[in-house]
């Protein structure tokens, strides 16, 4: 595939992983994805972590509010002041190194749940959605996030060089946060990619053919995620959604799938 076809490719992919993101939330509630969530035993304790994990980082903002309202009162400016460090907050804990994969493998009870319902919906066909399946796509998880950490930190310090050799370093954030979002678009996708058996291997090759998703898919969590608290829940599920609906969209356009199959034939 030539260059010209690839930013085509490329093109089509990400402008419809956006647009599916605007379909997400009628989606859901047509469909009531969130049926069967809570049916889970296990799905309380798994978002409890969360809450706790992320609710520590916000603790000393809330007392400085507090503090601050039994000296003042409460007023605009103290109201101010705890919007803005809450976003300032919500902000250098998703920039710590690491952190926002460690979002997605407590979020996975999420992405496990919806990406599936999704493709029940889709499909007609009833997804395999048991304890032990569960505790399979976790520990999955956790492999994908440490091989998605590992690539896109070599990754960013290859490419980083190389635009420093041509003189050009001061491009060097830009295809940092690029590259960030391919990685956590791929960590997003390869829930779905692991539903049609494929090794974590296979699965980043297959979704290398579809940057144009998995960046789509990884901008919008990236962005997501720097609400506070609300954006660790939303932004795995809005985007399990997508990624779901996008990816068997295309691979019924392209039938991209029959190729894996062969491939996992021989």
């Amino acid at each position: 595939m030539d260059i010209i076809t690839s930013l085509q490719f490329f093109k089509r992919d990400f402008i419809l992983t956006i647009k599916k993101y605007r379909e997400v939330i009628p989606f859901i509630k047509k469909n009531q994805l969130w049926n069967g969530f809570l049916d889970y035993s296990w799905v309380t304790k798994f978002l409890m972590i969360i809450g706790i994990l992320v609710s520590l980082k916000f603790t000393g903002v809330f007392n400085d509010f507090f503090n601050q309202t039994s000296q003042q009162g409460i007023s605009f400016n103290t109201l101010g002041n705890l919007v803005g460090n809450t976003i300032d907050e919500g902000y250098d804990l998703f920039k710590m190194s690491g952190f926002k994969y460690a979002i997605l493998i407590l979020s996975e009870v999420v992405i496990f749940h919806f990406a599936r319902k999704t493709l029940e919906v889709l499909t007609g066909e009833k997804a395999d959605a048991t304890f032990n399946t569960f505790i399979q796509a976790q520990v999955r998880m956790f492999k994908v996030v440490l091989f998605a950490y590992v690539m896109e930190t070599l990754t960013t310090i290859l490419v980083g060089v190389g635009l420093s050799i041509l003189g050009i370093g001061v491009v060097k954030p830009v295809f940092s946060f690029v590259i960030q979002c391919f990685f956590l678009g791929f960590v997003i996708i390869d829930n779905y990619n692991e539903i049609f058996h494929m090794s974590i291997k296979q699965s980043f090759k297959y979704t290398r053919q579809y940057t144009g998703v998995s960046i789509g898919i990884g901008i919008v969590v990236y962005v997501l995620m720097l609400l506070p608290v609300l954006g660790a829940f939303l932004a795995p599920l809005l985007a399990a959604v997508t990624a779901t609906i996008t990816m068997y969209e295309l691979d019924k356009r392209d039938d991209s799938l029959e190729e894996v199959f062969v491939e996992n034939a021989f």
